[in-house]
């Protein structure tokens, strides 16, 4: 889809801030402003999957929804999550969620982030080989080699978040190239080598163990677009409907990405099953950007300091907000 449109708001251009919802007529307090669609891709992180429930979020163990979120995978689906859940279950000794920690290594360059994925490419292509070999004695030697250069360390909340973005691409395809593929890229998204390296070790593992109709959609560049896309335009998953509950994961959200940031937010959001609804927290007038605050309510008590440090840490800008100017001098 193209970026949402209203009778209340336009989505266009900002100074030095990419694309931003703009009132386009009055809007009165509380109203709500724009409803989001599911996200395009998610991850509900490992140590809460059983509680979480996987097509609403909600903390009920996912028991209501279980059918429909089976309707809603289909059958190349379903085999995707089981061979990719059984995958993690054979290599448990080796699992690890090390891109969460905080970063103790510098953000690798340019150079390295192309060689890393180049090599992963290489490695992905002879997996596809060696799938694709009908003759045993070929099969046997191409496996040999792609398992020479196996990632041994496995990440499951990112396999799970680039496995969702995959079967969206497999399904929704012309979708995906509407939205996620036009959205806002951060073109250096790793924190640290480790990080660079689990991401790219992740693309090569949903290679070896995604179903053979899903592979045209698990390639390099939807994997790598799905990684670009997270940084600026995904929404946290929390336990409630508000930032300040506990966080249980991500979702990609491109409709709702065209929100972006103040210190004096005029949008508040709240997530609504698995959508997201954006209501006006002040009456707004024509011409006048709508928007949300990415730091979940601290903005009320950081200082001018402390909100842009954080805020160039984890969304890589300085706020230019009218409030920060005002603060800043």
């Amino acid at each position: 889809m193209p970026p949402p449109t209203s009778d209340l708001f336009a989505v266009q251009e900002i100074n030095h801030a990419g694309r931003g919802v703009v009132a386009s007529d009055s809007i009165h307090p509380d109203t709500v402003v724009y409803q989001s669609t599911p996200p395009a891709a998610h991850v509900v992180f490992r140590q809460y999957r059983q509680e979480v429930c996987a097509d609403c979020f909600f903390y009920d163990r996912g028991q209501p929804c279980h059918e429909q979120w089976r309707a809603k995978q289909g059958a190349v689906g379903l085999e995707a999550w089981t061979k990719l859940h059984d995958f993690i279950q054979s290599k448990s000794k080796s699992i690890t969620n090390n891109h969460s920690l905080p970063s103790l290594t510098p953000k690798p360059d340019e150079d390295e982030v192309r060689r890393t994925w180049e090599a992963a490419g290489q490695t992905a292509m002879s997996l596809r080989q060696s799938r694709a070999s009908t003759a045993e004695s070929e099969t046997i030697l191409r496996r040999t080699a792609a398992n020479s250069a196996w990632p041994q360390v496995v990440d499951p909340d990112i396999l799970s978040y680039l496995l969702s973005g995959c079967l969206y691409h497999n399904k929704e395809v012309a979708s995906y190239m509407a939205d996620v593929a036009e959205l806002e890229m951060d073109t250096m998204p790793y924190r640290s080598t480790p990080d660079l390296q689990a991401h790219s070790n992740s693309y090569i593992q949903l290679t070896a163990c995604a179903p053979g109709e899903l592979l045209s959609s698990v390639t390099e560049s939807v994997c790598q677009t799905l990684i670009s896309a997270a940084s600026h335009n995904s929404f946290g998953i929390h336990a409630g409907s508000t930032d300040g509950d506990e966080y249980l994961g991500y979702g990609l959200y491109p409709g709702a990405s065209y929100f972006n940031h103040s210190c004096r937010p005029n949008i508040r959001k709240q997530r609504v099953g698995a959508g997201w609804e954006f209501r006006a927290s002040k009456g707004i007038t024509p011409g006048e950007q709508c928007c949300i605050t990415y730091l979940g309510g601290d903005e009320e008590v950081c200082t001018v300091t402390e909100r842009r440090s954080r805020l160039k840490v984890h969304w890589g800008f300085t706020c230019a907000c009218k409030q920060c100017v005002e603060e800043a001098g």
